[in-house]
């Protein structure tokens, strides 16, 4: 018997912390392949995404959203602007804040992406089976505790015309 599992009375590979890690991993390996030949990765996107249902955002904007760092946008969004997904935009007030939006090659892979993650979302939530609601809405009650509620979706650096 180890001395970390008896003295602590804790079975590593039982707590919800592996649990969950082991799961997320599976997870992520399934969206990887789904995704295989789209060109991008999950992040990429989830920010695509989030462009295509909110309009023009800064990598600002999308790191509050995302709950990650605005180096990993800018990182992300760089990398959809190489496959020509994304273009920048200055903003035509704060002339210093950039704003990023899809182009039509960044639409039709966004169309693309949801159906390849609907069939992942279809696959996953059939082996909850019946009870996948209450599953879903436990996970979802366990981030809201951990990371707070998702940001409303209104920019930061609204246009001009348009209220926050």
């Amino acid at each position: 018997m180890s001395l970390a599992t008896g003295e602590a009375g804790f079975a590593w590979e039982h707590g919800l912390p592996h649990v969950l890690w082991r799961a997320q991993q599976a997870v992520h390996r399934r969206v990887d392949t789904a995704l295989d030949g789209l060109g991008v990765t999950v992040t990429q996107l989830g920010l695509a995404v989030h462009l295509d249902e909110l309009g023009l955002l800064s990598a600002s904007d999308l790191a509050r959203r995302f709950h990650i760092t605005p180096q990993s946008v800018t990182t992300a969004l760089s990398q959809l602007e190489r496959i020509g997904w994304v273009r920048r935009l200055p903003h035509p007030v704060h002339k210093r804040v950039i704003l990023h939006e899809l182009t039509e090659t960044g639409l039709a892979g966004v169309v693309d992406g949801r159906a390849r993650m609907a069939r992942i979302d279809g696959v996953l939530t059939a082996m909850l089976g019946d009870g996948k609601d209450e599953v879903l809405g436990r996970l979802r009650e366990l981030t809201v505790a951990l990371d707070g509620e998702d940001p409303a979706g209104a920019a930061m650096w609204p246009l001009a015309g348009t209220t926050p």
